[in-house]
């Protein structure tokens, strides 16, 4: 049961997983990790290098689709855990796994599980460290305990947002502290956590190690543009120096410090707990929803420690996303919610199924295996991928106009998309990609003494570019200038 809690979800994930390169971030984290680059704040280090080792080994179709592969397997992975925190729990392995399968086709999941997301390695991370605490929480060896911090370190190394998940960790480690586990036999276990925990973070040494290594053989191609910075997908902030850094690590280009600290306020935590019932109703419908609630309420009497961990690394998961306003797919950071209610819906199931209560264990089981057939029924669009979708035309429509060496300047949702074509798959030979929403023309003006300077924009955004003339028409929503030497 356990690997079918796996392979399913993660046969789905593949199957309706696109082939060709996607915009915005999707196209990012598609194509840096399969160069060894440096992707935008905070670097997912864990990523890029577990992405690397993935796209290279599993050298069949895209490398697109190599990537969004990598993260329906981490979300089936995932997956598993939650079908482990059920069977923890005293769940039935039929109930266990139908739970599971109904949250792994979930809209949210489902949606994130299918393309390349840092989050969901994240998400990975986070779920297996829930499920070790638990584990040590109902006897296991103190390792549980440390793998648990060791992971969520490593979840940080994926994503940032998986530091949301310690407060539960360490909740955990305090209610469920074994008698006996005091002074010294108590600290040496605790020393060892946060070891494990620390070596994850360290991965985010790659970032300045990777970024010297990358200027010092000019492997990025925007060295070769004055004032143009460390260039997307190769070296983004420039990391290898203290300033840059700080900028890749803090994402302050973004404000996320600021908001950061305004999130440990706890007036949050309210609208937090909010989302974190809103999005549950979202993703299983109002019945299912209820349903939840109930099995909160039969776990909490069957073992409040754990149900209190559970919900406690949900709704703090919530909390950046409730207040972070720079952020057009908030959904991603709340993978965790539809997770977390895998072992609420099992603990609507009796215990001893016998007689009655073997009948509604059976009622139960169908019930969330019809639940899980009818979101895939309504999700079918999700297999459908037509041919050059996603960032693949905006590649197909530069081509004939920009030649080799020539720099093409436009914002982050096309620019990604670009630059895998012409960093990653080659289909974009020697072009040199830059993304810029600001539009310095002076700058550009520079460039052009040496190399022809294009800037795609939308002409609904912008009318002109002074000291450039419009050169081709792609779309409606892309227009290219030329800039004038």
């Amino acid at each position: 049961m356990r690997w079918l809690a796996f392979l399913i979800p993660a046969v789905i994930y593949a199957a309706s997983a696109s082939h060709e390169p996607g915009s915005w971030d999707t196209a990012e984290l598609q194509g840096v990790p399969f160069i060894l680059g440096i992707s935008h704040p905070t670097g997912f280090p864990l990523y890029v290098l577990a992405g690397y080792v993935w796209s290279h080994v599993v050298a069949v179709d895209t490398i697109a689709w190599r990537m969004n592969v990598m993260s329906g397997v981490a979300v089936g992975i995932a997956c598993t855990a939650a079908y482990g925190v059920a069977r923890l729990l005293g769940a039935a392995r039929t109930t266990a796994l139908g739970a599971t399968l109904w949250c792994s086709v979930t809209p949210n999941i489902w949606s994130h599980a299918s393309r390349a997301e840092a989050q969901d390695l994240a998400f990975m991370c986070a779920a297996l460290a829930i499920y070790a605490m638990l584990r040590w929480m109902h006897g296991a060896s103190t390792a549980w305990c440390v793998a648990a911090f060791a992971l969520s370190g490593l979840g940080i190394a994926a994503h940032p947002n998986a530091l949301w998940i310690l407060p539960a960790l360490i909740l955990g480690a305090i209610v469920g502290r074994r008698r006996g586990t005091s002074g010294r036999r108590a600290r040496a276990p605790a020393l060892l956590a946060l070891a494990a925990f620390l070596a994850g973070i360290a991965l985010y040494a790659y970032l300045p190690l990777r970024s010297s290594y990358l200027v010092a053989h000019n492997a990025d191609p925007t060295q070769a543009l004055a004032g143009a910075g460390g260039g997307i997908f190769w070296n983004y902030n420039d990391p290898r120096s203290l300033a840059g850094l700080a900028r890749e690590l803090s994402g302050s280009e973004s404000q996320t410090p600021s908001y950061l600290l305004a999130s440990l306020n706890p007036v949050h935590f309210f609208s937090a707990l909010v989302a974190f019932v809103g999005e549950t109703r979202a993703q299983y419908g109002i019945a299912g929803a209820i349903a939840i609630a109930v099995g909160v309420v039969l776990s909490w009497r069957r073992d409040w420690r754990v149900t209190l961990v559970l919900l406690l690394a949900g709704v703090t998961g919530l909390v950046f996303s409730v207040i972070y306003p720079n952020e057009s797919d908030v959904d991603r950071y709340r993978l965790l919610v539809p997770w977390i209610a895998v072992p609420f819906l099992c603990a609507l199931a009796p215990r001893a199924a016998r007689g009655g209560r073997a009948v509604l264990h059976v009622a139960l089981v169908l019930a969330f295996l019809a639940a899980a057939a009818w979101n895939v029924q309504r999700h079918l669009s999700f297999f459908n991928h037509p041919s050059g979708e996603g960032g693949r035309w905006v590649i197909e429509a530069v081509r004939p106009y920009a030649g080799t060496s020539d720099v093409i300047v436009t914002g982050w949702l096309d620019a990604t998309s670009l630059a895998y074509g012409a960093y990653v798959d080659g289909t974009l030979p020697r072009r040199i990609i830059v993304s810029d929403n600001s539009l310095r023309l002076g700058l550009y003006r520079v460039w052009s003494q040496r190399r022809r300077v294009f800037v795609l924009v939308d002409p609904h955004d912008t009318k002109m570019l002074p000291g450039a003339q419009d050169f081709a028409k792609l779309d409606d929503y892309h227009e290219l200038y030329l800039v004038e030497r």
